[in-house]
């Protein structure tokens, strides 16, 4: 597709947590460069320029050809990182601390109204507007088990303890399976390898469907709509 079509073959979805989580911790360290482009516009006159620019990054032996072979390595490596990149930020995960900010009265468990406080006061902090009102209340509902509109320590912990377990096996699985699959979408002579022009091609094609109102700009809300009919496209 774009250029965080490429990078997405072989990247992985850290599972990270929710955004009750995010508030409440320090500033993480800048996200994978896939997910910054994903939140994004990508105009189509730069898809071939951004394509070309992934496309060397995996060729290894610069034949102007990307083989299996070729996908397989560049997706290990970037296993590699983003295993290590997990494993950094679970041993930085400190639910006490996390709980700490936002039970802002100290009385040992968190309202609705805490959670949207900590929430705007992170927005704020980050240069955006506050969120509407219970903007992390699909969250809260999650982590509030008995439904008493209040999380409390216990629950809290609960939660945390999944997420810590998570954060740590996020590097573990492989995203090769996609890039077999769009190997196999992109060759189009069917020859085992895919050129950059091939690879520019698809991605054209891609950017086109997504591209909903046909501007030639591809909004981070036209990527999100094209999501299921590309899951259902991979399971066919």
């Amino acid at each position: 597709m774009n250029k965080t079509f490429l990078g997405g073959a072989a990247a992985i979805a850290l599972a990270t947590g929710g955004a009750l989580f995010a508030q409440a911790a320090p500033p993480a360290k800048p996200a994978p460069r896939a997910h910054k482009m994903m939140q994004q516009a990508e105009l189509r006159t730069d898809v071939k320029a951004n394509v070309a620019k992934m496309f060397a990054r995996v060729d290894a032996n610069h034949d102007g050809f990307i083989t299996d072979a070729e996908m397989q390595a560049a997706g290990a490596q970037r296993q590699a990182k983003l295993a290590e990149r997990a494993k950094e930020r679970a041993a930085r995960f400190d639910p006490a601390a996390m709980f700490a900010r936002l039970d802002a009265n100290k009385d040992g468990k968190i309202t609705q109204a805490e959670a949207d406080a900590a929430h705007n006061a992170r927005a704020q902090a980050k240069g955006g507007a506050p969120a509407k009102a219970h903007a992390a209340g699909g969250l809260f509902a999650r982590l509030d088990a008995n439904k008493d509109s209040m999380i409390t320590r216990a629950e809290f912990d609960a939660a945390a303890a999944q997420m810590h377990a998570r954060m740590e096996q996020a590097g573990m699985h492989s995203g090769g399976g996609f890039g077999e699959h769009m190997l196999a979408t992109a060759d189009l002579n069917k020859d085992g390898k895919v050129s950059t022009a091939e690879m520019q091609q698809m991605a054209l094609q891609h950017f086109d469907k997504a591209d909903v109102n046909h501007d030639g700009k591809l909004t981070p809300d036209e990527r999100k709509q094209s999501r299921p009919a590309k899951r259902a496209q991979r399971k066919a």
